[in-house]
C-alpha cells in the first residue's frame, strides 16, 4: 500500500470532528491499513491525554441525577447479528451497504461504467464507482476535494497507480484522468465535497445527472 490520507484527514478523523462521507471512507481505509490504524490510535491516545489534563468543570447539583434518569429511561440495545463477508467487503463500509459488494445493485453509467449513490449532506457526497478494466473516468478539476478509495482492481493517473486499500486524495491543484487498470474491474469508495469540473462536453452536461 503506497498511498494514504495526510495527517491532517486522519488527526480529524481522530478527533472526531470529520463529517460522516469523510468518516466513511477514512474508517474503510484503516480496515486495509496497519499503518494508519497505529497513526490514529497515537493520535486519540494524545488527544484523551490532552482532556485528562485540562481542569475540572463544575456541573450542576442534578447533573448526576439527570443523567442516570436517562440512562434508566433508555431502551436496551440489541446489536444484530453480523455474519462474515462472502467476498472480503471491508467493515465498516459492509455495514453501511448491508451487505457485501458482490450483492450491490448498480446503476448504470453506460456500458463500461456504474454507480451506487451512498449518501448527500449538502455538497458533500459519497458513491460507490466500477469500471470496466481499461475505462477511462475522463479528464477533470476539481472544485473541493475527492478522495478515492480503491476496493477491488486499480486505477491509474498522473500520479501514480492505486490498487486495494490505497486512497488518493485530490484537490483544485490536480488534473487527472484515471484509467481503470487491466484485469478484474475497479471498484472505488469515492467521497466529493463539491461538483467535479469535466472537460469534455458530453461529461460536463452528464455530471451533475449522475451526481458528479
Amino acid at each position: 500500500m503506497r498511498h494514504h490520507p495526510g495527517d491532517d484527514i486522519l488527526l480529524a478523523y481522530a478527533s472526531g470532528v470529520s463529517d460522516e462521507a469523510t468518516g466513511l471512507v477514512i474508517a474503510t481505509h484503516l480496515a486495509f491499513c496497519a499503518q494508519c490504524r497505529d497513526a490514529v490510535s497515537l493520535m486519540e491516545k494524545i488527544g484523551g491525554g490532552l482532556l485528562d489534563a485540562l481542569p475540572p468543570a463544575p456541573l450542576a447539583e442534578t447533573a448526576f441525577a439527570a443523567t442516570m434518569a436517562r440512562l434508566d429511561s433508555a431502551p436496551p440495545f440489541a446489536r444484530p447479528a453480523r455474519t462474515a463477508s462472502r467476498d472480503g467487503t471491508p467493515e465498516p463500509l459492509r455495514s453501511y451497504l448491508g451487505g457485501d459488494l458482490s450483492s450491490v445493485r448498480w446503476r448504470r453509467m453506460g456500458p463500461r461504467l456504474a454507480y451506487l449513490p451512498l449518501l448527500r449532506r449538502g455538497g458533500t457526497s459519497a458513491k460507490l464507482l466500477r469500471g470496466s478494466p481499461g475505462t477511462e473516468v475522463g479528464a477533470h478539476t476539481h472544485r473541493g476535494l475527492e478522495l478515492t478509495l480503491v476496493l477491488k482492481g486499480g486505477f491509474t493517473d498522473v500520479t501514480g497507480n492505486y490498487g486495494p486499500g490505497d486512497l488518493q486524495v485530490a484537490d483544485g491543484s490536480l488534473r487527472h484522468s484515471p484509467i481503470a487498470d487491466p484485469g478484474e474491474d475497479c471498484i472505488n469508495l469515492a467521497v466529493t465535497t463539491a461538483s467535479l469540473k469535466f472537460e469534455n462536453f458530453i461529461q460536463k452536461i452528464a455530471g451533475p445527472i449522475f451526481g458528479f
